[in-house]
């Protein structure tokens, strides 16, 4: 039977990156997925100029409708959203719709380069741990992962048991395996750390220069969508490594990575 999954996403009118990533790559795996739409952005973030509409009322509506319809999901995969009432929207979707044997997968977007996003306040971090806890495997960067640890961002400099520590600090937030995106040791090599069974393991891909809006949500998708059709996490890790490396190599356009060249046989 076909697995479905709800995807909590914000949609860019023009760009590749977010819910215009997430919703091809996942349903790639034979994956049905539905949308919790956050935001309608006119262009993404990287773009000089664009609007953005909060969609946080249409997100309850769907919500209540989904509920009346009796969905039920397989798997809950989460990424950015504008405040803390659209994560707890996000979290009455994980407890009222969502199986639980489902996968779970939060990528906790809160900030990048080492400062915080705009709408990160107290009470958007709390429900964000809050959402942590009740994840399989997150995919922080580095800046969020400070910031869910509620410490300053390290972005250089660090050595593998800074990142060994982090991630023992991050299963404490109640996650099972937790990760950490843009991990680099040495110039030319970028890739992910991840913690599993009290083992930490780390897969690494060439590092390109230039434009890569888009990559964070090409890994997290072909991750979320290589768990949910039961790889396990190694394998997974590195098929979403690999898929984010391919799509860079397929060329930069848009302010977007060539993400379409993984859909094509």
């Amino acid at each position: 039977m076909q697995k479905k999954a709800v995807i909590v996403q914000d949609i860019s009118c023009f760009g590749k990156c977010s819910a215009a990533v997430a919703l091809p790559v996942v349903s790639s795996f034979n994956i049905e997925c539905a949308l919790l739409p956050t935001a309608l952005l006119s262009a993404h973030t990287g773009f000089s100029r664009y609007t953005c509409f909060d969609l946080t009322q249409q997100m309850q509506t769907a919500l209540d409708d989904w509920k009346a319809l009796k969905l039920e999901f397989d798997g809950f995969f989460s990424g950015y959203m504008l405040s803390d009432r659209q994560a707890a929207i996000a979290l009455e979707t994980l407890r009222s719709l969502v199986k639980k044997d489902a996968l779970v997968l939060v990528d906790p977007v809160m900030g990048d380069d080492g400062k915080a996003y705009a709408m990160l306040n107290d009470s958007f971090g709390e429900k964000m741990r809050e959402l942590v806890s009740r994840a399989d495997v997150i995919t922080p960067n580095l800046t969020e992962a400070a910031l869910l640890l509620e410490r300053e961002p390290v972005l250089e400099g660090y050595d593998e048991a800074y990142i060994e520590k982090s991630l023992y600090e991050l299963k404490k937030l109640g996650c099972k395996i937790p990760m950490i995106t843009g991990v680099s040791f040495e110039k030319g090599k970028i890739g992910v750390a991840f913690l599993e069974n009290n083992r930490v393991s780390f897969v690494f891909s060439k590092k390109y220069d230039g434009v890569t809006c888009g990559t964070g949500d090409v890994l997290s998708s072909v991750l979320f969508g290589a768990l949910l059709s039961g790889a396990g996490t190694s394998k997974a890790v590195s098929k979403a490594v690999s898929a984010v490396e391919k799509a860079i190599k397929g060329g930069v356009k848009n302010y977007g990575i060539d993400f379409e060249c993984l859909l094509r046989s």
